[in-house]
């Protein structure tokens, strides 16, 4: 007899406009989509967010785990998810190309045994920048693992034309 869910993490998990998930809960604006277009290169996305629901499997409650979220393009390049940020000393901050964040589920007595529970996550990013129109894939990992990877892609308008010449670029 098979059960559900399976051993391992699993997510849903959409792009969005803004998510957020308090008391347990998850709030999505915008949400299921995979194209950005726009009429300039390099572009910034003002705000652009992860939101899902993991499902963490009865063996891996009471137990520390790592999250991370990237964004790479399509050659697997890690993009920063944000924009430089200037220090009060005058230092510039590159935005990390990761964002890290530890949890534990614990066990409540009233859980059956082998019953996952859910895990709400709304992961907001302002500030993005594309640097020219390509395919990009957010992916998330539970303690090193790739649990699912959202693909979408950013796009130039018809008949845009791109300062580098690049892909896309007209005449």
């Amino acid at each position: 007899m098979a059960t559900y869910p399976p051993r391992g993490f699993t997510i849903n998990a959409m792009i969005c406009d803004t998510a957020s998930s308090p008391e347990g809960k998850l709030y999505i604006h915008g949400g299921g989509w995979n194209l950005l277009t726009t009429n300039i290169f390099p572009f910034i996305q003002p705000r652009i967010a992860v939101a899902g629901v993991i499902s963490v499997p009865y063996t891996e409650t009471n137990k520390g785990h790592v999250l991370e979220l990237r964004l790479e393009d399509e050659d697997g390049k890690r993009i920063p998810l944000g924009s430089t940020v200037t220090a009060p000393d005058g230092t510039a901050a590159r935005a990390p190309e990761g964002i890290q964040a530890q949890f534990t589920l614990g066990r409540p007595p009233d859980l059956q045994a082998g019953d996952a529970q859910s895990l709400p996550i709304a992961i907001n990013l302002d500030r993005v920048r594309f640097e020219s129109p390509s395919a990009y894939s957010f992916v998330i990992t539970i303690g090193g693992e790739e649990i699912t990877r959202l693909p979408f892609r950013v796009a130039a308008f018809p008949g845009v034309v791109l300062a580098s010449g690049g892909p896309g670029a007209t005449a």
